[in-house]
C-alpha cells in the first residue's frame, strides 16, 4: 500500500469518526443539526402570496422588517436608530401592523403602543407605558395591555390592566374586568367574544393560557401548557409554546358555557437546548411561523431575561415557516441568528399580489 492510498484512507476514517461524534454530540446534547429541515418546502413558499413581520436587530438596532413568505426581499419598515420597534402585530385585513416601541435610554426608558401602515407610514401613537397589543377583528380597535411598573422592565408579563383603544375617537376605555393583570400575548376572537392570553403569577394562576370574556368578567383556564397563543384566523384552533421546545395546535371550542381547547399535537417538535416560540398562523391556517434557537448561550449577557421576551437579545435565532397539517416539515426563512423573532403573518389581497 503506497503512502497516498494510506493517506485517503486515514481521511476517510477521519472523517466518518468526525461524523459519528458529531452525530453522537447532537444526540447528547438534543440539538437538531440542520436549520434548512425540509427545502422542499421553499418552492411552495415562493410562490405564497402572504407575507411575514418579524422583529430583529440585525442593523444593530431593533426594526421591524416585511419578507416574503419563502424569506426572500427583507425590507425594514422603521428604519429608526434610536427607536426599537418589536412585537409587530397585523390587522386582519394586512393593511395595518400595531407593535410596542422601546423609547429613550436608562431609567428614562418606556415601551409605548403604536400601529401603522403596512408599508411603514402613517405611524400613530397608541398609549404610552403600553404593552402586547392585538387587533380587533373589524381593525377598529387595539386592546392592550399597561405596564405594571414605573421603572422600564423587558418581562412580558409585567402588565397590569386591559385596554382598548378605538382607531376612529382616540378614545381609549379600560376592560370591565380591573383584576386583570400578569397577561401577555393577547389575541381576539373573530368574533369579538373573547380573548386569549397567558398569564404568569396573577390572578390566582401560576402559568398558564387563558380565555377572557371581551365584555364581561369571567375568565377561562383552558389548560394548555406552554404560553404565546395565537388564534387561527376563523377561531377553531390556537396554536401556541407547548413549553418551550414544541410549537402545539389544538382546536378552540367556545360554543359551550365553557371555553375548552381539545386535540392537542405538536407540529414542530425540538429538544432541548433548541427552544421553538412565536408560532402564529398563515391567513388560510395551510402554514405557521414561528422562531427557533439556543436558550441562552454566548457572551451576551441577559441579565437573568430570556431571549423569547420582545427586545431581548436571542443570538442565534431564525425565524421559520412549517407546514400546518404535518409534523416537522419545516424550513428556514432567514439565516442571519440576528434574534430574528416574533414573527406574524400579513395578509396580502389576491390582487394588490398581482
Amino acid at each position: 500500500m503506497n503512502r497516498w492510498t494510506t493517506a485517503l484512507r486515514l481521511a476517510v476514517f477521519a472523517a466518518l469518526g468526525a461524523a459519528v461524534l458529531g452525530f453522537i454530540g447532537d444526540a447528547h446534547s438534543g440539538e437538531q443539526p440542520s436549520i434548512n429541515g425540509a427545502s422542499d418546502l421553499l418552492p411552495e413558499l415562493a410562490s405564497y402570496r402572504h407575507k411575514i413581520v418579524y422583529e430583529t436587530n440585525r442593523d444593530g438596532n431593533w426594526e421591524l422588517y416585511l419578507c416574503n413568505a419563502d424569506g426572500s426581499e427583507p425590507v425594514n419598515l422603521t428604519h429608526t436608530p434610536d427607536v426599537a420597534e418589536l412585537y409587530p402585530k397585523p390587522s386582519p385585513d394586512g393593511t395595518k401592523i400595531c407593535f410596542v416601541a422601546d423609547e429613550g435610554q436608562g431609567d428614562a426608558k418606556v415601551r409605548s403602543v403604536y400601529y401603522m401602515n403596512t408599508d411603514g407610514t402613517g405611524r400613530t401613537k397608541v398609549a404610552q407605558n403600553g404593552r402586547e397589543p392585538c387587533w380587533s377583528p373589524d381593525e377598529t380597535r387595539i386592546a392592550y395591555m399597561k405596564d405594571e411598573f414605573k421603572k422600564f422592565t423587558y418581562a412580558d408579563a409585567a402588565t397590569k390592566g386591559l385596554f382598548f383603544y378605538d382607531l376612529k375617537t382616540g378614545e381609549t376605555r379600560e376592560h370591565v374586568n380591573r383584576k386583570l393583570h400578569h397577561l401577555y400575548t393577547l389575541n381576539c376572537t373573530p368574533d369579538g367574544n373573547w380573548l386569549v392570553a397567558t398569564v404568569h403569577g396573577g390572578m390566582g394562576f401560576s402559568h398558564t393560557i387563558l380565555a377572557i370574556e371581551a365584555n364581561g368578567d369571567r375568565v377561562v383556564d383552558l389548560k394548555l401548557e406552554g404560553c404565546r397563543p395565537n388564534i387561527s384566523p376563523d377561531g377553531t384552533k390556537v396554536c401556541w409554546g407547548h413549553g418551550d421546545f414544541c410549537a402545539g395546535v389544538a382546536d378552540l371550542d367556545f360554543s359551550g358555557s365553557v371555553p375548552k381547547a381539545t386535540s392537542l399535537h405538536d407540529v414542530v417538535e425540538s429538544k432541548d437546548p433548541i427552544e421553538t416560540y412565536h408560532i402564529t398562523w398563515s391567513p388560510d391556517m395551510k402554514y405557521l411561523t414561528f422562531t427557533r434557537g439556543h436558550k441562552f448561550k454566548g457572551p451576551v449577557n441577559l441579565k437573568g431575561l430570556l431571549p423569547e421576551f420582545p427586545g431581548v437579545e436571542a443570538p442565534g435565532w431564525n425565524v421559520f415557516v412549517a407546514d400546518a397539517s404535518a409534523t416537522n416539515r419545516w424550513v428556514a426563512i432567514t439565516h442571519d441568528g440576528k434574534s430574528c423573532k416574533q414573527p406574524s403573518w400579513v395578509r396580502v389581497r389576491e390582487a394588490a399580489a398581482k
